[in-house]
């Protein structure tokens, strides 16, 4: 999972100072800054291809998953056409009244985009939410305030519980969709330790939900 030979230029994704702050507040490990400079690196590569905003959000998962900003979870318009049914909102402000009387909200708040934030304990929660959508054939839309860091949190938590079989490979699927997905590092680091929680408890799922191709990836 882990490589623990870094070349000189994926080491320099991370300064000794920053790397001092993961340490002393995540108390992150040796082999998890390993893990987290390979996952910087892989994001720098992808986000080099992305030409700007979109006003469609990504698709994740054909007919399923999407992935995109407040600025589409606010589009009553976008949302209808999409088919979108249910919403997790990741962001710090509530939705209208309006789109919680349409759509089903689950609201994931007071979470803010840091290094001292706990994302890990939503991840049960949304990971239910998302499966019991997928298994209604009903479309879902996760979203932050702009659709980088904790929403991407939150759908690579559900692809390495339910659909690829390390953090890595999900990230790279992730990327392919959405190239500015980028959780902050706090948040990969608890997504490293969330894949090898999974690993240990041995509910990594891949082999029985793969995820089929999607019709488009152009559109992020």
């Amino acid at each position: 999972m882990i490589n623990n030979n870094i070349d000189e230029e994926e080491d320099n994704f991370l300064d000794k100072n920053l790397k001092d702050i993961l340490i002393n507040t995540l108390q992150t490990t040796n082999e998890e800054l390993n893990y987290l400079e390979k996952l910087i690196k892989i994001q720098k590569n992808k986000i080099n291809s992305f030409d700007g905003n979109r006003s469609q959000p990504s698709i994740v998962i054909d007919n399923f998953l999407y992935h995109g900003d407040l600025g589409h979870a606010i589009d009553m318009d976008l949302l209808l056409d999409l088919h979108i049914q249910h919403i997790i909102n990741v962001c710090d402000c509530s939705l209208d009244d309006q789109i919680k009387q349409v759509f089903h909200v689950l609201w994931i708040k007071d979470l803010e985009d840091s290094l001292s934030s706990d994302i890990r304990k939503y991840f049960d929660q949304t990971n239910q939410f998302l499966e019991e959508c997928k298994m209604k054939n009903e479309k879902v839309l996760v979203h932050c305030q702009a659709g980088i860091s904790r929403s991407s949190s939150i759908v690579l938590a559900y692809l390495i519980r339910y659909h690829n079989d390390s953090l890595e490979k999900a990230y790279e699927y992730l990327l392919d969709r959405r190239p500015i997905a980028a959780p902050n590092y706090n948040f990969l680091i608890q997504l490293i330790r969330y894949e090898k929680e999974l690993k240990n408890k041995s509910q990594l799922d891949d082999k029985q939900n793969p995820i089929k191709p999607i019709k488009d990836t152009t559109d992020f």
